[in-house]
């Protein structure tokens, strides 16, 4: 099945086991690679940052050096969603929840592109992490994209729940 071969590939292009284990209900999606950004294009703490397309939404699967900088990064996005609603009407407010029969904090935030070809679009984005390992996932796509609803960002975090064979 095509879905089972690309999550295959795809785990290959993760640079740790760790990550690949968390990012694995996610992976029969659109294709990853290593990006190419130096550390300081990195968030603080970030030491790899593998990117993956599928369609319109951009994943993001991340390691921390470790807890404390996750953790960081954690409260970072949790202040961000408090300006959301602002942004994106229908963030729901950050909480910790069932993926793939783990559980993991989740955030979902948006922000406002502060220049280039897309300044002033909004990106929506939700976050969500291990609480107990330095790995994280994103995935961020344009608020207009997603005819200014979170579903379809929702709708394809929720996917991990669904076995591979029944998508």
């Amino acid at each position: 099945m095509f879905s089972q071969r690309q999550a295959a590939v795809n785990r290959a292009r993760l640079p740790t086991p760790e990550l690949a284990d968390f990012a694995s209900p996610w992976l029969g999606i659109g294709g990853c690679s290593t990006d190419a950004i130096s550390e300081a294009q990195r968030g603080n703490g970030e030491t790899t940052r593998t990117r993956c397309t599928a369609g319109i939404v951009t994943s993001y699967w991340i390691t921390y050096r470790n807890l404390t900088d996750r953790d960081a990064a954690h409260a970072r996005y949790r202040t961000q969603a408090m300006s959301t609603p602002e942004l994106a009407a229908g963030a729901t407010a950050p909480t910790q929840q069932i993926a793939a029969g783990r559980r993991v904090q989740y955030i979902e935030y948006a922000y406002r592109i502060p220049s280039g070809d897309r300044a002033g679009h909004i990106v929506a984005a939700t976050w969500w992490s291990d609480p107990t390992k330095p790995v994280a996932g994103v995935f961020t796509c344009y608020w207009n994209d997603l005819a200014s609803s979170w579903t379809p960002l929702r709708d394809l975090w929720t996917q991990a729940d669904t076995a591979p064979g029944q998508r």
